[in-house]
């Protein structure tokens, strides 16, 4: 008879081990990968999907979508829109409707409208005929400010304090150009919009609509749905991206 005990293993049994601590070691490092390659993946879907269903998207917005990777320290890998910028509105504040749906908020030109009691606080605008409209279906950035400056909807201190004679100029040109209330009344009580005078022949003039004031916010249908695409996302590529990264951790060279 011969007896063969686990001693015949030790060596086998310690290589082994070896490997398994290896492995168990890595997994850390192979699920922050996994869930960064994964929200790299997801942040690519929604671009794709925001190309297909926003009108014309500029190059800002889809950047605003931004990944924050995944640590061993943070195993979460963070996908959504910027929430500062130094001037203007971040994505995170106008991506909203299109990710959630509902009723917007008011831009920053209405509060500035609102403020100088321009607008009523439950009203918004929405572009008319005569609104300048962009390559990406945008008003045009020049014209509100045009409309600002001649309706006075610039606060004293942001604007005329320190106002150049030029500029005190250009507001005046915008004030005999734009005006608020309803068609040929000017002086009108009840608000309806924003109409700009037009030349329309030699010693004529005529007026047309800028902004149409409206006394409820428009409501968007969701047009990104986020949180659908980041399950769908997951659902598809978190268990071969884990493999992938297992795999490529376990054959690292040693340090």
């Amino acid at each position: 008879m011969i007896a063969i005990d686990a001693g015949a293993l030790s060596a086998s049994t310690r290589a082994f081990a070896g490997d398994m601590d290896r492995i168990k070691k890595q997994i850390p490092f192979a699920t922050a990968l996994a869930l960064t390659w994964t929200g790299k993946k997801l942040k690519e879907n929604v671009q794709s999907v925001m190309r297909q269903r926003l009108d014309r998207p500029k190059a800002f917005t889809l950047n605003s979508v931004f990944l924050k990777p995944a640590s061993k320290k943070s195993l979460v890998a963070k996908v959504w829109f910027k929430d500062w910028i130094p001037k203007g509105t971040a994505a995170d504040k106008y991506m909203r409707p299109a990710v959630f749906g509902g009723a917007r908020r008011h831009k920053r030109s209405e509060t500035a409208f609102i403020a100088r009691g321009i607008m009523k606080p439950n009203q918004f605008f929405v572009p008319a005929a005569g609104a300048k409209i962009d390559a990406y279906g945008n008003m045009r950035k020049g014209q509100i400010t045009q409309i600002l400056s001649g309706l006075g909807a610039f606060s004293e201190m942001g604007y005329m304090a320190n106002a150049t004679r030029s500029r005190r100029s250009k507001r005046k040109r915008n004030a005999n150009k734009y005006f608020v209330g309803h068609p040929g009344d000017r002086h009108g009580s009840d608000v309806s919009g924003v109409w700009e005078r037009k030349r329309i022949g030699t010693g004529a003039t005529g007026i047309r609509p800028v902004l149409l004031f409206v006394d409820s916010a428009p409501k968007y249908r969701v047009r990104v749905p986020f949180f659908k695409i980041a399950e769908n996302t997951k659902n598809a590529h978190i268990k071969k991206n884990f493999e992938a990264a297992l795999k490529r951790a376990i054959e690292m060279p040693r340090r």
